[in-house]
């Protein structure tokens, strides 16, 4: 008797979960999640709109949309919906002064669902700063930016990393981005201005897409962009940085023997005191510990007093190759720390490093 009580219960949540799963399903909407990017507090209110399909055989009314904060306002239409007809819940945003990314939770009620659908929307809140001058001091004629550089964080092969510039102009003619040229053979990112047109003593907003794929290297990259502008006759140089990283789909724990696996005999070498001016010589073993060729990508070092060259970029499995480095302590003194950096195929660790410590005297 207890064991079949236990297995009627069962079967009775088992039907309410059932039930509920298809309730939450009785809307189907276009975009659970929009993002509207960067905005610039000066434009003012941002709207979006989330598009729903009834997806049941009875009409469907909207009874509630709540949202989590009084800075958001909501506009839906009250009639019923009927079977494969789409309804609209239109969401309005006011920016506040504190600026940075916001999300925006909205809960949508209906009269077959009193738990509600839960719809979000996204960007990035960007306030203006009281003193322009003061905010944009980096000036290119009438151009005024935040920094002389544009540093693009850490990118992936996998996809395009967008980067949102500010930008001021100074000037009493309408700003437009004519190009961009980069002092290198290949092209790697793509550039746009929004708006388009940038009004005199206005701001705008200079999107930069940085293709890592295309970029086609590893670890730390600085290159240099010239920005071409109708107000200017002469370009923008920035600095453009970012730290490359190959992207590698997660291995399942099953298949983690399968795959190229990189072994380090020594992450952490200790040279203790040494003279200065003093050339250091080591090698370090690098073995292939997995199931199938290892590959490595690029080996960096951290400043140009140690050089590092490796034997093999090829290791079978089974395999090993020696990492030699040269440490020139010329010129150093005290407690010093130095790194060699190395990347490779391995997929769960792709990226390496090796401290190399000493006491120069």
């Amino acid at each position: 008797m207890f064991r079949l009580l236990i297995c009627l219960f069962c079967f009775g949540f088992s039907k309410v979960s059932i039930a509920q799963d298809i309730n939450r399903n009785l809307m189907f909407w276009e975009n659970r999640i929009i993002d509207v990017g960067t905005i610039l507090q000066e434009n003012g209110t941002v709207e979006v709109e989330f598009l729903g399909l009834n997806q049941t055989d009875s009409p469907i009314v909207i009874t509630d949309v709540i949202t989590d904060c009084g800075c958001t306002a909501t506009a839906f239409d009250r009639d019923s919906i009927p079977k494969s007809k789409v309804s609209s819940i239109k969401v309005s945003y006011e920016p506040d002064y504190l600026g940075g990314p916001f999300t925006k939770m909205i809960i949508v009620r209906t009269n077959q669902d009193i738990y509600g659908d839960t719809l979000y929307f996204r960007g990035v809140n960007v306030t203006m700063p009281e003193d322009v001058e003061a905010a944009y001091s980096h000036k290119y004629g009438t151009i005024g930016l935040r920094l002389p550089v544009i540093n693009m964080g850490n990118v992936y092969t996998n996809e395009p990393k967008t980067k949102m510039i500010e930008i001021f102009n100074f000037g009493r003619d309408t700003l437009r981005l004519e190009g961009h040229e980069l002092e290198v053979v290949k092209d790697f990112i793509s550039t746009k201005l929004s708006p388009e047109a940038i009004a005199p003593n206005s701001r705008g907003i200079l999107v930069l897409e940085y293709n890592g794929l295309e970029r086609n290297d590893f670890g730390f990259v600085n290159d240099h962009v010239l920005f071409q502008f109708n107000t200017i006759s002469d370009p923008i140089r920035l600095n453009l940085i970012a730290n490359l990283f190959e992207y590698f789909e997660p291995v399942p724990k099953t298949k983690e023997l399968e795959v190229p696996r990189i072994g380090i005999n020594e992450i952490d070498l200790d040279l203790r005191e040494v003279r200065s001016g003093q050339n250091v010589k080591k090698s370090i073993q690098i073995s292939n510990i997995g199931g199938e060729p290892l590959e490595i990508r690029k080996v960096t070092t951290t400043c140009d007093c140690l050089q590092a060259s490796l034997a093999d970029y090829e290791i079978g499995v089974n395999g090993s190759t020696r990492l030699e480095f040269n440490f020139d302590t010329s010129g150093r003194k005290g407690i010093d720390h130095k790194h060699i950096t190395i990347f490779s195929n391995d997929p769960i660790n792709p990226v390496r490093t090796i401290v190399i410590k000493s006491n120069i005297k």
